[in-house]
């Protein structure tokens, strides 16, 4: 259910509504649709009908969420008319007696400003109804956004850690018979890389200076399986470092310029990853990106994950090799 406003922000409410009523009232009564005691009265009943219409919409609401699961679409769409409709009927008789107590005038005596108020009435609890359901709309694609991103989250993590982990096997190994020492980094690296990926599979959110540091841990460990032709760069606005990202976001992506932009290349390899302006841009000198091509399930979550978020990832035309943008 929609926050009701007058719970949570009444002042601001009261006079949301008190302008809004004094608009429609002195609005009808330049009409000639509403004669009140002069302008002022009518922008009075105005004001009355929309405290009340408004103020009894916002604090009921239309009860979908109490409706039993099983009953359809239709039947709930049906449900919830009828119950607009009664609570509306309600509403309009409360309010034409709170005018009747508060101005001393009695609309149902008088046929055109009975019309009136009822117009006035349907406009409140027309824009009230439209309100609510599109907020319920809203918040239902947000949550399903929410649990998609989580779902891609979690098809991440069974990618991410065989992925990486069989790729560092595979360096630790290639090293074992060439030079031990180097293996033996290789091994402690991988440890201090795995600690970092399993701590963030367990946090929904971790600061932007984690994520670089989840990176740095990779390419360290890189470093070992490309050797001299390996170099990077790693740069984080400090205004950005605390800002909160989801874990693993932009760990495909390095991924992806290592794996489909270096392994192919011949001669030095260079990327560079940078934050600044609410912007992480990563650049590399690989053997490109070919417009027209898929975009395979890796870099798919992090697009997703993006969108439920609010942000965005954007192919950026480059002269050598691939960069793209992520836009927090």
């Amino acid at each position: 259910m929609a926050h009701s406003q007058i719970r949570t922000q009444p002042f601001r409410w009261l006079l949301k509504a008190t302008a809004l009523g004094a608009v429609l009232g002195y609005g009808l009564y330049l009409a000639r649709m509403a004669k009140v005691a002069g302008g002022l009265g009518s922008a009075g009943v105005g004001i009355i009908f929309t405290l009340v219409m408004w103020g009894g919409f916002d604090l009921l609401g239309a009860p979908m969420e109490r409706y039993p699961a099983q009953w359809q679409p239709a039947r709930v769409g049906a449900a919830t008319v009828a119950w607009i409709l009664g609570f509306y009927v309600l509403l309009l008789a409360l309010a034409i007696g709170v005018v009747r107590l508060v101005l001393g005038v009695n609309l149902a005596g008088n046929a055109v400003m009975l019309t009136t108020c009822i117009l006035i009435g349907l406009a409140v609890s027309g824009f009230m109804a439209t309100k609510e359901t599109v907020s319920r709309m809203v918040e239902v694609e947000r949550r399903l956004a929410k649990a998609e991103a989580r779902a891609s989250f979690l098809s991440l993590q069974a990618q991410l850690q065989p992925h990486t982990l069989f790729n560092a096997l595979n360096t630790i190994a290639s090293l074992i018979h060439e030079d031990p020492a180097k293996a033996e980094e290789a091994t402690e690296r991988l440890a201090g890389l795995l600690r970092r990926v399993l701590g963030a599979l367990e946090r929904p959110e971790w600061p932007l200076r984690e994520e670089f540091q989840l990176l740095e841990h990779l390419l360290r460990l890189e470093e070992l399986r490309f050797g001299d032709r390996l170099h990077f760069r790693l740069e984080l606005e400090p205004a950005m470092a605390e800002l909160p990202v989801q874990p693993l976001l932009l760990l495909p992506l390095v991924e992806n310029a290592l794996k489909h932009g270096f392994r192919p290349k011949v001669g030095a390899c260079h990327l560079v990853v940078t934050a600044a302006d609410g912007t992480v841009r990563i650049q590399d000198d690989g053997v490109g990106r070919a417009p027209e091509a898929a975009e395979g399930l890796g870099l798919r979550t992090v697009r997703e994950r993006l969108d439920a978020a609010g942000g965005s990832m954007t192919w950026v035309e480059a002269g050598s090799g691939c960069t793209v943008e992520v836009r927090l």
